[in-house]
């Protein structure tokens, strides 16, 4: 049922069912389609997914977020409310699926008999993952989620954002993509453990899990005496300088943590003084100083651009990085060479690719988002066989 890549992909031979909406549930079908599974994303007739309507930004005929999140599938429609298309669906499952997962509202699956122990009765050998916002246990077993929403609940908006500012969300869906990671790496695991056992397994991911395993290192600053996160902007912690400073024509993200380091900086920026000047010499007077140190920094910096002080401190081995747009990280020679954009097949425009290599070859971007349903009369033909 997939197009065969140019070159064997590591998961050709799989087949996944999808049954995803929204980001978190097709970001993961989506890492499996790119490896090479043939991807089935089940979707509502008619209407499909609900990302096909968001915005007005179009890629290949569809809604960018669609595009983005859903290339590399194949699109089969199924009317959960009718019986005979749950039980060709379920079927489906009982004879040519290796894994489904599911990111639907809490209790859907279980009211169409779509459920994990039950598709896992007729396929012993079926792995299925659900993804939920906060989890299978608990008061909030049942609730909604969405990424912002997550953010809020686990403390990373509160966390984010100028220390006299507001709570800020991130301004990526890193709750959403981060629980199809999640979902991925258990999926792989238990198939690598169905190998030996010859058996499926339930899994569970959930984006309130995902949220707070992102804080694993605040959290454990805590359990050591440490206080709970606060906002600190581009503030980092422990050693100065750790945090944005002016160049002429924006900020530029330092990070020094040795003496070595700091030597090497001085002898960039032309400030030998600052190794043995009595409050800024050392990291403990840094960081009780750091109004004035930050002051003459900027000072120094604000007289030439990012770029220069990025070349000579890159090539001094000093950690940095000039704080971009996305637009100028995208146009970088380092973004390019990487080939992480990849064209679309019929070259209209690019998505990002999977940031992985496999003996040296990222795999490719072979089809478009599917058009909806294109891939039910395929999907179900063995049945009439």
């Amino acid at each position: 049922m997939s197009e065969k890549a140019s070159a064997s992909l590591p998961l050709e031979g799989l087949t996944v069912l999808e049954m995803g909406s929204s980001v978190a549930g097709p970001f993961a079908g989506r890492v499996f389609g790119d490896l090479g599974a043939t991807v089935l994303k089940v979707e509502p007739p008619e209407v499909g997914d609900a990302s096909r309507t968001w915005g007005k930004d179009r890629l290949g005929g569809t809604a960018v977020a669609f595009q983005a999140f859903n290339r590399d599938k194949r699109s089969i429609t199924v009317d959960f409310t009718d019986a005979g298309n749950l039980a060709r669906l379920r079927r489906l499952v009982a004879e040519k699926v290796d894994i489904v997962f599911q990111n639907l509202r809490p209790g859907v699956v279980e009211k169409f008999g779509l459920d994990g122990p039950t598709l896992m009765e007729d396929n012993p050998r079926l792995i299925y993952c659900n993804m939920g916002a906060y989890g299978p246990d608990g008061p909030l077993r049942e609730a909604p989620g969405y990424d912002p929403l997550i953010q809020a609940f686990t403390g990373i908006a509160d966390a984010t954002g100028e220390a006299d500012g507001d709570a800020v969300r991130v301004g990526v869906p890193l709750i959403d993509m981060g629980t199809g990671m999640w979902a991925a790496i258990g999926i792989l695991t238990a198939l690598h453990q169905r190998q030996a056992t010859g058996r499926g397994c339930l899994i569970d991911a959930a984006m309130m899990e995902t949220a707070l395993t992102w804080q694993t290192l605040a959290f454990a600053v805590h359990e050591g005496g440490g206080a709970w996160p606060q906002r600190s902007g581009l503030q980092g912690p422990m050693v100065v300088p750790n945090r944005g400073y002016d160049a002429s024509d924006g900020k530029l993200l330092l990070t020094i943590g040795t003496p070595g380091q700091f030597k090497r900086f001085c002898q960039v920026i032309d400030r030998m003084d600052l190794v043995d000047h009595p409050d800024f010499g050392g990291n403990e007077g840094r960081v009780a100083n750091q109004t004035a140190f930050d002051a003459t920094i900027n000072e120094t910096l604000r007289t030439r651009t990012r770029a220069e002080w990025n070349r000579e401190l890159t090539a001094a081995d000093v950690p940095n990085a000039p704080i971009q747009t996305l637009g100028e990280a995208v146009d970088h020679p380092q973004v390019e060479t990487s080939g992480l954009y990849q064209d679309s097949p019929d070259g209209n425009f690019r998505l990002t690719g999977l940031p992985l290599r496999f003996n040296g070859e990222r795999p490719g971007f072979r089809a478009n988002a599917p058009s909806l349903g294109e891939a039910t009369q395929e999907a179900f033909a063995f049945m009439n066989d």
